[in-house]
């Protein structure tokens, strides 16, 4: 079974790819998607990456990292595709528990393993035993470096929604929670297994969500797409709750999810007008 390791990065973040790569192994491929806003920048790939014949280097034009990721997963060639930044590091035992994982179950579509702070900082409360989606652990979300998918069943029936996530024109965040939802709407099988399985700096996405108003819109539109109608009222919900217990003001919570909820109706008209 092959693991390929899709990484993404933009213009300068390819001379950080090199760090990442650990020695030859024969059952782990690098997939590089850069994405470029200047073809200058195509100069600027390191020549070790077009050395190793483990690394596969495709370059894309713009920006929009969930448009980067849909373009790494079409390249993949192995068995199991693990998400990954150019910020990340990985050792060997990481890459054996994500394969055994799918060795071991030939059911699973769709894995969310673990992060551990590089610089020794908060990631989220993860639970120790596993489940599978859609049961959530309370306050539990999925962060791109975690995902695991297999090949077979995603590559192009699964797509990262190019409305959310960094680059966007629309959100900035979320495309992970969308991407979750729509494998389960698919029928895959998703399950959250804890085991660490990369080194990331620490996350604070949500952390954000009390002060960022663009993660508060991107949140509002997610439960948007998520739950339909009934997302105002969980809007509202959340954010009663929020101000209750001083993590954000009641009033710039409630009107910046309500305005990403209309937001992202706005764009669902917009897209249906023009048949996209």
């Amino acid at each position: 079974m092959k693991l390929n390791v899709l990484i993404c990065t933009l213009n300068e973040g390819i001379a950080k790819v090199s760090d990442i790569l650990l020695p030859q192994r024969a059952d782990v491929d690098y997939i590089v998607s850069m994405q470029y806003t200047d073809e200058s920048y195509l100069q600027q790939i390191p020549q070790m990456l077009h050395e190793r014949a483990d690394v596969h280097v495709v370059t894309l034009p713009g920006k929009g990292l969930s448009r980067n990721r849909n373009n790494a997963l079409k390249h993949a060639t192995g068995d199991i595709a693990l998400i990954a930044d150019d910020d990340v590091r990985y050792c060997n035992e990481y890459f054996d528990r994500v394969i055994a994982a799918f060795k071991e179950d030939n059911k699973l579509d769709v894995a969310q393993f673990m992060i551990k702070a590089l610089d020794g900082g908060y990631i989220k409360d993860y639970p120790d035993y596993s489940y599978t989606y859609p049961r959530v652990a309370k306050g539990m979300y999925v962060t791109s470096p975690e995902i695991a998918l297999r090949v077979a069943s995603a590559q192009g029936r699964l797509f990262f929604d190019e409305r959310f996530g960094l680059g966007s024109p629309y959100f900035v965040c979320g495309e992970e929670e969308v991407l979750f939802y729509d494998a389960y709407r698919m029928g895959l099988t998703i399950r959250f297994i804890p085991e660490y399985v990369v080194d990331a700096p620490s996350d604070s996405t949500g952390m954000r969500t009390y002060t960022d108003e663009r993660v508060m819109m991107a949140k509002g539109a997610i439960h948007y797409y998520l739950h339909g109608a009934t997302s105002w009222l969980r809007m509202f919900k959340f954010a009663f709750a929020s101000a209750l217990l001083h993590r954000g003001r009641f009033d710039v919570l409630l009107r910046n999810t309500f305005k990403g909820i209309n937001y992202y109706r706005k764009v669902v008209r917009y897209e249906s007008s023009i048949g996209r």
